[in-house]
């Protein structure tokens, strides 16, 4: 451009003046920096992902393609933009492709340049990629785009000459800048690795690069600028990275009970070994120390040298907010004061090592520890749901990784920071042929570039198991013959794996016809709870729990769930501020010091995986047996001694009125509690209360494999399919079409990084992908706040997308009362039993 060097970034006065700007080649070289900075922890991956060592000269391409993000900024319609009276909005990314494909504009001497760099790198993949920094592939660069040029022709006129006026000499000037400052990139040399999942890799750590070049924090935007500006960035890039843990870091020397506290189990020891391949699977009862044994596996694989982060996925939200100070604790006790914060990777908590922080206008965070040095940049990760992953240890939700493996916004970031990860997803089981086939690919994905996973199940099925560690499925009498609790992973068949070696747990089961009737399920909770039990209710539907947790409230409120004094239940519909005294308040109630005495704790299914709960009497909705097996483990966690009556453990399984689940069958009906649509295969309900008639006192660990088996395997389930009739059958046909649809349907949304990078598609709309994952919520700010049912008020609520329905963006939220409030042509109702629908 004439006479006018281009901006990158601006900043204006209150009354829209022009304050400040950083000029285009002076961030350009910041990401470089940055990129720079935070390649040796990644550079392990991209290796593993090039199929070959990177060189020296390799590194300094990469930094320098990367540098080359937001050349595009240099187009007249962009640079237009500092006149805040300019309406019209011109990106900088799509214009690249303008720049290279039309016929004029490739004769020009910017085009050239590029070119010559392209094609003497081989970096035609990496330039799509490095163009994909703001979170997704772009048409404009993709295969198809020269047969569909509208994609990219309508940037055309923002680069032509207009007299003296060339804004492609900007890019000229830009490429000169980054020879001279890394010209080992231009030296005679080997093409850059061109492998898909190394360009896919490479495409989210310019993300990475591009946000942490772009903190007006570490580069302001007045500067300095001048001769020793390299120095200065280098220096603000290191600090940065080293700060937001994205450099190496150590590990120290420490034993496994320096870190919880007591000796490790004979499975917990074994657990670190280096021998069970890149997915081991450990399979224990609950409350064995699976948690442990997963932490101290990722610390001998930092001593190894083989993974670097720890990425902790569990069911529900819940449980990852339990599970977040038991990880903080431990990363705590091996590293002390320079300890990496945990970061609770679950929207809206906001939550890093021990401090809490509150969201301002803007998208900035009060951190409520103000300490210098920087403390702020290390719960960078934490402040963002799409920055999660990013942190060097996070405990979160199974969405927040599944979500690598999808083609939506910063997936590829996403996938990149995972990799560098052990990722350990807690509660495997056999939820559903979609979910199972995402977690496939994300696995497939995440070890295909070298990372590490590790599976951790209670009551994982054979044909689950087989589906994950890529394993035929093995017959029933064979199946139910394997070890229990037991190691195995891809390439390692299940090998016997002692866990604590207590007393087995003995379990009596009774069943009974009350599914469809809150008032008898209160009585039989609240007459146990007089009798001094610690009473778990557990139902399949928020409908079905709220109207049980009315009912205990209606008959004997002093024994009820309460937080603040207000009787309630615990889901996961529920403001987040609110959730986080819900899961106090659990804790204290029903945790490890429990104080002694009768109460009736009412919830779904945050209640039965991962939680830290000790309950004396379980009553529950018919489920399959993997599920009912998790949530039997929430009975006697603990030892103790004040349990009266219910010295030994019981459950009350409810199932329909009448014994037949036949009529369960029709789709059509109005009242299911779960059964056929939370849970939709009715084979392994029946077969599962089946077992439970036949078998009403079992013993934990001992059963675990027998029940889990003939509840689930296929064997098992042919002859109660073929002994029910025609209406079986044709259910279990349809479930098996269902299973191949559903895992088909997986394999056909998620992400293939196989793919060239200019084959890769992000559709417009994937919101049915992701609200069926459960990570569509939709964030609303209450403007004036609902009044909040446990004291305080509540001013944001994620409403789920299913719950929504099609809203127009930026539809209003009119608040109707303390309580309620209107959206998207719906009112809404939040009080004591969470947000509902009003009335509903």
């Amino acid at each position: 451009m004439s006479g006018t060097e281009p901006w990158a970034k601006l900043t204006r006065h209150d009354d829209g003046s022009l304050a400040a700007r950083l000029p285009l080649l002076d961030h350009c070289l910041d990401v470089g920096a940055a990129l720079d900075a935070i390649l040796p922890v990644w550079q392990p991956r991209l290796e593993e992902a090039a199929g070959r060592p990177l060189t020296s000269q390799d590194i300094a391409r990469l930094i320098v393609l990367a540098a080359l993000h937001d050349m595009g900024k240099a187009n007249r319609g962009f640079q237009a933009r500092i006149d805040p009276a300019v309406k019209q909005t011109v990106g900088h990314t799509g214009p690249v492709a303008a720049l290279l494909r039309h016929s004029g504009l490739r004769q020009g001497p910017a085009a050239r340049a590029l070119f010559e760099l392209l094609m003497g790198w081989g970096a035609d993949q990496h330039l799509a990629a490095v163009m994909a920094h703001h979170g997704r592939p772009l048409a404009e660069f993709h295969t198809d785009a020269g047969k569909h040029s509208d994609s990219w022709t309508r940037h055309v006129t923002h680069w032509m000459p207009q007299g003296h006026d060339d804004p492609a000499i900007a890019v000229v000037h830009l490429i000169d800048a980054l020879r001279a400052r890394w010209p080992l990139a231009w030296e005679a040399g080997p093409k850059l690795p061109d492998a898909p999942r190394f360009v896919a890799l490479f495409a989210g750590l310019v993300t990475l690069a591009d946000w942490l070049g772009s903190d007006t924090k570490r580069f302001p935007v007045e500067g300095p600028y001048g001769a020793d500006r390299n120095a200065w960035r280098g220096d603000q890039a290191r600090a940065a990275a080293v700060a937001r843990g994205f450099t190496p870091f150590g590990t120290p020397p420490a034993p496994f009970e320096a870190l919880f506290g007591n000796a490790p189990y004979p499975f917990q020891a074994e657990a670190a070994a280096a021998d069970l391949g890149p997915v081991p699977l450990i399979e224990a009862e609950t409350g064995s120390g699976k948690t442990e044994a997963a932490l101290w596996r990722w610390v001998e694989m930092r001593r190894r040298g083989e993974v670097d982060g720890l990425f902790f996925a569990l069911p529900t939200r819940s449980a990852a907010v339990q599970l977040h100070a038991r990880v903080n604790r431990a990363v705590q006790a091996l590293w002390g004061e320079d300890a990496p914060p945990a970061v609770l990777a679950v929207p809206g908590y906001l939550r890093a090592g021990d401090a809490k922080g509150q969201a301002l206008p803007g998208y900035e965070v009060r951190w409520d520890r103000g300490e210098p040095g920087g403390a702020e940049d290390r719960r960078w990760a934490a402040e963002r749901a799409n920055r999660f992953l990013a942190a060097r240890v996070a405990v979160g939700t199974i969405d927040q990784a599944l979500l690598a493996a999808l083609p939506v916004r910063h997936a590829l970031f996403r996938a990149s920071a995972l990799a560098r990860s052990l990722l350990v997803v807690d509660e495997v089981h056999a939820s559903d042929a979609y979910m199972t086939g995402l977690l496939e690919r994300l696995l497939d994905q995440h070890v295909a570039v070298g990372g590490r996973a590790l599976l951790l199940s209670a009551t994982l099925g054979a044909a689950a198991r087989a589906r994950l560690l890529k394993t035929p499925v093995v017959p029933l009498a064979e199946a139910e013959a394997l070890p229990y609790p037991a190691l195995s992973g891809i390439g390692s068949p299940p090998r016997a794996a002692m866990a604590s070696g207590g007393t087995p747990k003995h379990v009596r089961i009774e069943t009974a016809g009350l599914i469809a009737d809150p008032d008898a399920i209160a009585q039989r909770a609240v007459e146990a709870a007089r009798a001094g039990a610690a009473v778990l209710v557990v139902h399949n539907s928020v409908a079905g729990a709220v109207a049980v947790a009315q009912a205990v409230a209606a008959l004997a409120s002093e024994l009820a769930f309460r937080v603040n004094d207000v009787a309630t239940l615990h889901h996961g519909r529920f403001a987040a501020t609110d959730r986080q005294l819900l899961d106090e308040a659990v804790e204290k109630a029903f945790g490890k010091k429990r104080q002694a005495g009768g109460r009736v704790l009412v919830g779904t299914q945050t209640l039965e995986q991962s939680l830290d709960i000790d309950a004396d009497f379980l009553i529950t909705d018919l489920a399959p047996m993997d599920v009912l097996l998790q949530r039997i483990g929430r009975l006697h966690r603990h030892a103790r001694e004040d349990r009266g009556a219910f010295g030994r453990a019981q459950v009350l399984v409810l199932r329909p009125e009448e014994r037949d689940l036949t009529p369960w069958l029709d789709r059509g009906r109005r009242e299911r509690h779960g059964l056929g649509n939370v849970y939709p295969n009715l084979l392994h309900l029946e077969a599962t209360l089946r077992l439970l008639e036949a078998r009403p006192d079992i013993a934990i660990p001992r059963d675990n494999r027998l029940l889990v088996e003939r509840a689930l395997h296929p064997e098992a389930l042919a002859p109660i399919q073929q002994e029910g009739g025609a209406a079986w059958i044709n259910h279990g046909h349809t479930l098996a079409g269902g299973v191949v649809a559903d895992g088909q349907r997986a394999s056909g949304v998620a992400l293939d990084l196989s793919l060239p990078f200019n084959q890769l598609v992000f559709p417009d709309d994937m919101a049915d992908v992701t609200t069926r994952l459960g990570a569509r919520d939709l964030l609303l700010d209450l403007d004036p706040p609902l009044a909040g049912p446990f004291g305080g008020q509540v001013t944001r609520i994620a409403l789920p997308g299913w719950m929504v329905g099609q809203v127009a963006s930026g539809a209003p939220v009119e608040r109707l009362d303390d309580r309620r409030f209107r959206f998207g042509g719906r009112d809404y109702r939040y009080d004591q039993w969470g947000l509902r629908t009003d009335g509903g």
